[in-house]
């Protein structure tokens, strides 16, 4: 998988993440639970960040305030933000994962799990 594109889909698990720990957080502290693992993603999120390249980055942010899902993967053909189906010459291009790829319906980022 292309360097940037695995760097992506790392920040965009770790967005989720924090997403889900931020919503139990706040059930956990009202049970008395301290909670620190939260701090941790935060920190990771942001290492991650400072190694996407600049420009991607900016996509992605934008990508993400517009969608919400700025990462997406390829199934049999289809993108799963939009639900289009990729054009045959980019379907069967060999090395999908080797390079940033984005659909050219939504735009989103993309990456194939059959390879």
């Amino acid at each position: 998988m292309h360097p940037q594109m695995e760097l992506l889909v790392t920040l965009h698990d770790l967005e989720l993440m924090i997403k889900e720990a931020t919503e139990d957080a706040a059930q956990e502290k009202a049970m008395g639970f301290k909670i620190d693992s939260l701090e941790h993603l935060t920190k990771a999120q942001s290492d991650v960040a400072k190694q996407v390249d600049k420009d991607i980055f900016s996509r992605y942010q934008k990508l993400k305030a517009r969608y919400g899902r700025p990462v997406v993967p390829v199934i049999n053909g289809v993108c799963c933000g939009c639900y289009i189906r990729m054009p045959t010459a980019q379907a069967t291009k060999v090395g999908k994962n080797q390079s940033l790829t984005a659909c050219g319906n939504c735009g989103r980022f993309l990456y194939w799990l059959s390879e």
